[in-house]
């Protein structure tokens, strides 16, 4: 109507009421403007609260699983270590052909890691991001999830072994069964538990398991690489572990201020 009245007012040269109801006008406008501005910024102060407060217990929860994995792959190191001393020296575990025998198999058991990264994605992929205001902060949370890709770091973490494949295509399917059944127990998700067991078998016939483990020409080689693949893995995963306590840090207080 205000719009009507100042047509009206022109027509009739009315130049103060005319210029009143332009003020009008032009004062509803910017109100309406900034009302909005308001609400725009109330809900992405909102969305940036829930995206702070999820990516927080996503890093959280890296910290875990990383502390997870890097305890498996400490056991699956020793047990490496010890097949390598059987290979190279004769040495056997706690002298027992068995436990030898164990060790071999239980060196080749993988525990798959990957960042919980479901938020960064959605943010990532929804224009998200732009809430962060820190743009240092968005920088360093694009740095650590990119172990998540195809880079050099994220290569080092995922593990397909040819040892994995080499031994267990040695081991006698029976054997196998029982390490499955009795030595190993899955705790949920990707974590897992490896146990000491008693032999299924004579030390004779573990004695002659571990002969046809040392004529293999490549079974150490391999087995070498591995173990050492793993000390690269830990390494790298024990720095990722301290970017994710920072980081959790830094989100925690960008969500407070």
């Amino acid at each position: 109507m205000s719009a009507l009245k100042l047509v009206a007012r022109l027509r009739r040269h009315d130049w103060t009421a005319a210029i009143i109801e332009l003020l009008i006008v032009v004062v509803g406008i910017l109100v309406a403007l900034q009302l909005n501005n308001w609400n725009q910024d109330r809900l992405d102060h909102s969305r940036a609260d829930s995206y702070y407060r999820r990516i927080h217990a996503e890093l959280l929860a890296d910290r875990q699983n990383i502390d997870n994995t890097l305890k498996f792959w400490n056991v699956v190191s020793n047990y490496g270590r010890a097949a390598i001393a059987f290979g190279e020296s004769g040495q056997r575990m706690d002298g027992s052909n068995w436990k030898t025998v164990l060790a071999y198999y239980q060196a080749s058991q993988l525990m798959p890691f990957e960042l919980e990264d479901t938020v960064f994605t959605e943010m990532r992929d929804g224009g998200g991001l732009a809430l962060i205001n820190d743009e240092g902060l968005r920088k360093r949370l694009a740095d650590y999830y990119r172990i998540s890709g195809t880079g050099i770091t994220a290569n080092i973490l995922h593990h397909d072994p040819v040892y994995r494949m080499q031994v267990r295509g040695l081991t006698p399917w029976r054997v196998q069964q029982y390490i499955w059944d009795k030595c190993f127990r899955a705790l949920g998700g990707t974590n897992q538990e490896l146990i000491d067991c008693p032999s299924p078998i004579g030390e004779q016939e573990a004695a002659t398991l571990l002969e046809s483990y040392r004529q293999s020409d490549s079974l150490l080689q391999n087995l070498r690489f591995w173990i050492s693949t793993l000390r690269v893995g830990s390494i790298v995963l024990d720095s990722t572990r301290k970017d994710a306590v920072n980081l959790a840090a830094e989100v925690e207080a960008a969500r407070k201020q």
